[in-house]
């Protein structure tokens, strides 16, 4: 497949900016252009969503073969397809004839693609094998076998499936780096893992993707403040007191990061259903054990527009609530303008009461018009908004809470742990990365 390829190449204004933050970040200073500036966006396809690896789907959403679904990278439309072995392939959306979008349903099942401009027909696998008039108009001589649809790597872990537009990048175990241990906590609740309940809430926001990225990669200080409310009614386990504990875990490097906040005195693996608890017993590690089970809000973020978010809700104040896990992609479509894609994801060997249960919560806090989920989007459309001003885009805002604080040596997880819960050491490491990933040529 011949592919020409064009680099895109930064101003020397935002060259000589991304080359300041190496020597910024560590001393907790990130400038505000980087949020919702045109360039920066244009330059951050190339160079962060052209060459990291990018979620796709869960792979309960394909889980037979012919199963399909469109997601995105970057700009790029994307089939991810169980094709009829059951392999899991994704191709990029387009015809090879003259580049009509070949699949135009969001989800489905089929065996083939067919293109509405031509009829060229690919098999879900990729192949091209069909053409109309192929030998009255090319006479035989049209070789199908160049033309299939263009393929986009994938790879997976424990049912997340990533995809990656860089067909040198290091394979997704060794881009997570480790993280794959704090994954587990979202992912192995039991043998069989998990499933997504019902199909992804989307809708379109006029704030910058990494605003929210950064925000789920640990943000425990917004909580009290933001989402006041929900100490004050009794939706959280926790109070404002309370809150800050825990220790914040990032892989050096990486750009993954998690908050891991405790509340001291609650059983182990509260708001779990008894047979979930067993079952994470059995299938997560010691180590493991001991980290989650006190653990009563664990948020993170795969660098780079990956987050998960674990806690527990009560939908009747003051009430013992459940667990519920929900799953989102800031998918940036604009300057300063995302889709969100958002799942819940529940045991797959969990009791249908606490399924339902669980997914009842996470639509009430974090669903498209969940109650947190509100209090979050305000803030970050309007801080979106505001760093795009004339005076803003000069500025820089200050990263410097728990740069004196040092890493726990006892803790067993990998990466970098850092008590208590709420500090700015996983951010100061996202924004290195996401530096050093746009400086690259």
């Amino acid at each position: 497949m011949q592919v020409l390829k064009g680099r895109r190449q930064p101003s020397p204004e935002v060259r000589s900016m991304l080359e300041a933050m190496v020597d910024m970040v560590p001393q907790g200073r990130v400038p505000a252009r980087i949020f919702n500036d045109p360039e920066v966006f244009e330059l951050e396809q190339e160079r962060i969503f052209g060459r990291c690896w990018v979620f796709l789907a869960h792979e309960s959403e394909i889980p037979s073969p012919g199963d399909y679904v469109l997601r995105y990278i970057a700009n790029n439309s994307i089939i991810v397809v169980r094709d009829e072995e059951g392999k899991v392939r994704a191709h990029l959306n387009m015809c090879r004839h003259r580049g009509n979008q070949v699949c135009k349903a969001e989800m489905g099942n089929a065996s083939h693609f067919r293109c509405s401009y031509h009829g060229w027909t690919y098999k879900n696998t990729g192949e091209l094998i069909g053409v109309p008039y192929w030998n009255e108009v090319y006479h035989r001589r049209l070789d199908k076998a160049e033309w299939a649809l263009v393929p986009v790597r994938v790879e997976t872990y424990n049912g997340l499936i990533f995809g990656n537009l860089d067909p040198d990048a290091p394979s997704l175990e060794e881009y997570l780096g480790g993280f794959q241990w704090y994954l587990d906590f979202y992912l192995k609740p039991g043998p069989n893992g998990t499933e997504v309940y019902g199909t992804p809430d989307k809708w379109v926001a006029d704030t910058d993707w990494k605003i929210c990225a950064e925000n789920f990669a640990g943000d425990g200080y917004h909580t009290p403040v933001a989402h006041a409310f929900g100490f004050e009614l009794g939706y959280f386990p926790s109070s404002a007191r309370t809150h800050f504990e825990g220790v914040a875990v990032h892989i050096p490097g990486k750009g993954h990061a998690i908050g891991l906040g405790r509340t001291p005195g609650m059983p182990p693996f509260f708001g779990f259903p008894p047979e979930v608890v067993e079952a994470m017993q059995q299938t997560l590690t010691p180590e493991q054990v001991q980290v989650f089970s006190q653990v009563r809000t664990a948020v993170c973020t795969v660098f780079p527009n990956l987050s998960i978010l674990l806690q527990p809700f009560s939908r009747i104040p003051g009430q013992p609530g459940v667990r519920f896990v929900t799953m989102r992609l800031w998918h940036p479509i604009g300057p300063g303008r995302i889709q969100m894609w958002s799942w819940c994801i529940v045991p797959k060997d969990a009791p249908q009461w606490y399924k339902d249960e669980s997914y009842l919560a996470y639509t009430l806090a974090f669903g498209a018009a969940g109650m947190f989920e509100q209090d979050d989007f305000e803030n970050w459309t309007n801080l979106t908004r505001q760093v795009k001003s004339t005076l803003a885009r000069d500025l820089v805002f200050p990263y410097e809470m728990g740069m004196d604080l040092e890493p726990d040596p006892t803790f067993p997880g990998p990466g970098v742990a850092v008590p208590p819960y709420v500090h700015e050491t996983n951010f100061r490491n996202m924004w290195s990365t996401w530096a050093k990933y746009m400086l690259r040529d």
